[in-house]
């Protein structure tokens, strides 16, 4: 599969899959790993590697965008 953008409310984001189950964002300058969890849905983390906090809406919004996008 080949990178993508989505938009969402809070911006454009890219969406580069690294796999068939793992996908990686740009998020505020950190790359965020989202993944498909065992249901199928995609998932995001409550923080970055770094330790910062990202917003869960925003995270959520671009999980959703990603399995419209891969469905």
């Amino acid at each position: 599969m080949n990178a993508f953008m989505i938009k969402t409310s809070g911006g454009r984001f890219y969406v580069k899959p690294s796999s068939a189950e793992r996908f990686l964002v740009d998020v505020d300058g950190e790359e965020i790993i989202l993944e498909k969890d065992e249901d199928g849905y995609v998932r995001a983390p409550g923080a970055t590697d770094h330790g910062h906090r990202l917003n869960m809406g925003l995270l959520n919004s671009i999980a959703d965008q990603i399995a419209v996008q891969t469905a």
